[in-house]
């Protein structure tokens, strides 16, 4: 009887073992930060904002909401002149993010494709996303914004540490 629970708990322990070494040498993806001037210019007001890798199934949280400072009633108005949104998300390494917007009237947008570690012709990494167009995502501007003022947002945002997303 003895011998038998010995022969079970070293069967646990090799089990074990093996479920401990296969979860250590599962690398977690490669995270990136991304400083962002966001724009909402649509007309609408957006209830709903995520950017999450292309056909990621989780889009993650939902960065309307944790910016109660500036969008204390949740809803992001549009507009010239009206608030922007400057800091970081950090998000999985892949070649494109995708930009979700869901609408009070409940419609929604979702810019695809947005190659958002891919340098321009100067060697910068697009930093601002400014949303023309309610329906057609194609009216999206993703771009480098130069901005002297709009660089030490971001920058700022990323010393603090506290992500767009993050409640």
């Amino acid at each position: 009887m003895k011998k038998r629970v010995l022969v079970i708990l070293m069967a646990l322990i090799v089990a074990a073992c093996a479920v401990l070494t296969s979860c250590q040498s599962a690398k977690a993806p490669e995270q990136v930060c991304l400083g962002l001037e966001l724009k909402n210019k649509t007309g609408k007001v957006v209830t709903e904002m995520y950017i999450y890798e292309t056909g990621a199934a989780d889009k993650g949280a939902n960065i309307i909401a944790a910016q109660v400072a500036l969008i204390p009633d949740g809803k992001w108005q549009s507009g010239k002149g009206g608030v922007y949104l400057y800091g970081f998300v950090v998000r999985p390494l892949a070649e494109s993010y995708e930009l979700e917007m869901v609408f009070e009237d409940g419609t929604n947008l979702v810019v695809p494709g947005m190659e958002l570690l891919k340098p321009n012709s100067d060697g910068f990494l697009p930093n601002e996303i400014s949303i023309k167009d309610a329906v057609d995502p194609d009216q999206a501007k993703i771009e480098y914004d130069d901005d002297a003022e709009v660089i030490g947002y971001i920058n700022a945002a990323i010393e603090a540490g506290v992500a767009l997303d993050q409640i």
